[in-house]
């Protein structure tokens, strides 16, 4: 982020910088975790990069940035990655599942719970992953989807109750109605 910021030095102010250097610190674990779960570990750090070289050419423009923000500017960076991607190599398409819970001692390895969200439509899987995965309120997802509080409310309800048909048969596999066809 040094070298993006310094090739923009001649412009800001000191506390501008001060100010971007805390945005930054406070929210790249967060951003890059974010992104790490939508594009493949190979280039979480080329859309981590970009992301926040945007952020920075924004910066001064936004009243309150903050992580919803960096994580709708982050979603586009995602969006491009992966058209970038596909255009490399020749529209083949290679999904990469990463943050995979690690097996323990109560044998979770999160499979089931995958394969339940792999069933949802990428918009239902997006808004719960929003919630549960990178912990976000609706009032900050509502900034990064850009829709109001309402919709988020309407679309989590939705996704979840989705999520909890499609998940129900897959818990239950003691019973011959348990079992996936």
């Amino acid at each position: 982020v040094y070298i993006v910021m310094d090739s923009f030095a001649f412009s800001t102010d000191a506390e501008h910088l001060a100010q971007f250097e805390t945005l930054f610190r406070d929210n790249y674990k967060r951003l890059s975790q974010y992104v790490s779960r939508r594009v493949p570990r190979s280039r979480v750090e080329d859309v981590v990069a970009s992301s926040f070289a945007i952020a920075w050419e924004k910066f001064t423009k936004v009243e309150n940035p903050s992580l919803p923000w960096l994580i709708r500017i982050a979603s586009f960076e995602v969006a491009n990655s992966d058209r970038k991607a596909r255009r490399s190599n020749n529209e083949i398409r290679v999904e990469f599942v990463n943050n995979v819970a690690e097996v323990g001692f109560d044998d979770f390895d999160g499979a089931f719970v995958r394969s339940a969200l792999a069933r949802l439509t990428k918009t239902d899987q997006e808004v719960l992953r929003l919630v549960h995965w990178d912990g976000l309120g609706r009032n900050e997802i509502s900034e990064v989807l850009g829709i109001t509080q309402s919709a988020v409310n309407v679309r989590y309800h939705r996704a979840l109750k989705k999520f909890e048909n499609v998940i129900s048969p897959v818990l239950n596999t003691s019973t011959q109605e348990g079992i996936l066809p």
